[in-house]
């Protein structure tokens, strides 16, 4: 999962016309609402990694996001996001486009040091290609996708963000629609507030957050949203299969009176 600020226009343009024009400003599910604040500019958020296996952490890395407003055809506001991770014995550079209002996706690049996969979500479904390396001595792989999807659905490249502007409060529960390509492209995914709570974190000190949990098919992840700025504090992926985790910290101050931590108070 997660660059520097630069002009905000080049995914636009590479994003087909059909795709930003089959969108529709309307909830990805019905009675979901989502509360995106205000972007006025590119963010950058950098968060430490850590893995955890046989119960010893180590330091892999950083995972950093980058979040920005671009404007599609009609003047429409979309939510540009990039993240920048190791993976694949390299850096992996993920990019997810989405409506501004609502999260929906609109379409998701991966560049991966073995595989590049492209999708636009158009009229339900996710086309596009991957464009696999094979062994040293055969030739690049490239094929053609289309999956159906059964309706709008969220880019799970920008799984945390939907989670802290989704209507958190105690006992809330929901079941989202990420799209995860290799699962076959639509995968229904429960959500639930487990607990408000004040938790210490290594750079941002003690804050009060909302405790999430996601069934990941996989890896289930657990979420820390900070209760009074929506900010993702932290991230926790269990990888089962592998008996490890790993866990990003965000390291970025911050900003302004977000810095001050909000006083105790009953959970609504």
């Amino acid at each position: 999962m997660s660059p520097q600020h630069r002009v905000w226009l080049p995914l636009v343009l590479a994003i087909s016309p059909a795709a930003l024009c089959a969108q529709q400003e309307s909830a990805v599910v019905s009675g979901i609402t989502i509360h995106v604040a205000a972007v006025p500019g590119p963010d950058t958020v950098v968060f430490r990694r850590a893995i955890t296996r046989a119960g010893r952490d180590s330091i892999t890395g950083t995972r950093t996001v980058v979040s920005r407003v671009v404007v599609g055809q009609g003047g429409r506001q979309l939510l540009e996001v990039e993240q920048r991770f190791p993976g694949g014995g390299g850096e992996i550079v993920d990019t997810a486009l989405a409506d501004l209002g609502t999260f929906r996706a609109i379409a998701h690049r991966s560049h991966q040091p073995a595989r590049t996969m492209r999708f636009d979500f158009v009229g339900g479904a996710a086309e596009g290609s991957v464009s696999a390396q094979g062994p040293a001595d055969s030739a690049r792989r490239d094929e053609a996708v289309h999956q159906d999807l059964g309706g709008p659905i969220f880019d799970s490249n920008v799984l945390e963000l939907v989670v802290a502007a989704l209507p958190l409060k105690p006992e809330f529960t929901a079941e989202l629609p990420f799209f995860i390509y290799e699962r076959g492209g639509r995968v229904p995914m429960p959500v639930a507030v487990r607990e408000r709570a004040r938790v210490a974190f290594p750079v941002l000190g003690e804050r009060e957050v909302w405790v999430v949990t996601v069934g990941v098919p996989g890896a289930p992840a657990t979420i820390w949203v900070d209760t009074q700025t929506r900010a993702v504090l932290r991230t926790r992926y269990e990888i089962t299969a592998r008996a490890m985790s790993f866990t990003d910290d965000r390291v970025t101050p911050l900003h302004g009176s977000q810095a001050h931590s909000n006083p105790p108070r009953g959970g609504q």
